[in-house]
């Protein structure tokens, strides 16, 4: 049997083994050291490796690339987790595309093998292959040109909560915060009153200033490429994101919550969200683990100031100031 076959047929079918058979394993609900995701795909890898050299198929350079480029795509399709967005997807596989291009045609004589059977197809040496390619092509354009114009009117698959229900308390740096009763510590004045409005007295708003400027300062180097300058969530990246980041301008957003909920979000980042917002609804990082407590509060006084929005309150009466126990 020719080589070339046998060496597809190693991959295709290894490659249905795995993930039917084997991947289930690899990915329960509790993922550990050894049983995930990852390690299940490191051994694909060396499974169709191994294979092929102890076989001594040595597919021509044309196969293995599209060996190269197949296990990209397996990769950031079925294995990555969690999901990422579908332009985010399409970006690492034309990044992944271009690397598989480079290592085709990294010398003339590779390069000259890799077009060899591609000329020979479209000059009609290879008619049978000819034929079928020149077939299937139209016909899986015009199916995903339908499959993206034709109107869905299925139910969605999740209702995404947009603000989800928040816990009782929250860890942060070692420190528990109930956040029924937590508040922003940045908004209290010297008589350890609470105040969700501004201005103060010239003495109380210089210091309010100071850390608005100051959470303005931390917003810009870290908060601004997916929230926007302007805080309406069209920051540099956000075109990537499904869905995109909080529009802090709209209305519906940190206009309706609590300071204690932001902390709580920017804190634990998506990896925190409840299971109502399952699957993957939010790309923010826990950004506890980049920021300190003071800083994520007051980057939090910057946005309220920003937007001119007041944040939402209960009453104050036995509320705490970011306290923690």
């Amino acid at each position: 049997m020719n080589k070339t076959l046998v060496s597809f047929l190693v991959f295709v079918v290894g490659l249905a083994v795995f993930h039917n058979a084997i991947f289930p394993i690899f990915t329960p609900k509790e993922v550990g050291w050894i049983l995930n995701r990852y390690v299940y795909f490191l051994l694909f890898v060396a499974y169709v490796i191994v294979t092929n050299l102890v076989l001594r198929l040595k597919p021509p350079i044309a196969m293995t690339g599209l060996f190269v480029w197949a296990i990209g795509f397996y990769f950031y399709k079925f294995v990555l987790y969690p999901p990422i967005p579908w332009t985010l997807f399409i970006t690492y596989m034309v990044m992944w595309s271009i690397g598989t291009f480079l290592y085709i045609s990294q010398d003339p004589e590779t390069f000259r093998e890799f077009r060899k059977p591609i000329v020979k197809t479209i000059v009609g040496e290879y008619k049978l292959a000819r034929i079928i390619v020149f077939t299937a092509l139209p016909l899986l354009v015009g199916m995903a040109t339908y499959n993206t114009i034709y109107p869905s009117y299925l139910e969605p698959v999740e209702l995404r909560t947009v603000h989800p229900a928040p816990p009782a308390t929250t860890k942060v740096h070692g420190k528990t915060y109930p956040l029924e009763s937590t508040n922003n510590p940045f908004r209290i004045d010297e008589q350890d009153n609470y105040k969700d409005s501004f201005p103060f007295l010239d003495a109380d708003k210089q210091e309010y200033m100071k850390y608005v400027t100051e959470g303005g300062t931390i917003f810009f180097q870290n908060c601004h490429y997916c929230h926007g300058d302007q805080l309406n969530g069209l920051g540099m990246f956000s075109h990537v994101f499904n869905p995109t980041p909080a529009n802090f301008i709209d209305p519906g957003t940190i206009a309706m919550l609590q300071e204690a909920f932001l902390f709580w979000r920017v804190s634990k980042g998506g990896p925190g969200l409840p299971n109502e917002s399952t699957p993957w609804s939010s790309a923010m990082p826990p950004w506890e683990e980049h920021l300190k407590t003071e800083e994520i509060w007051k980057v939090i006084l910057f946005e309220y100031w920003y937007t001119g929005w007041h944040p939402r309150t209960f009453g104050t009466e036995g509320s705490t100031a970011g306290s923690g126990e």
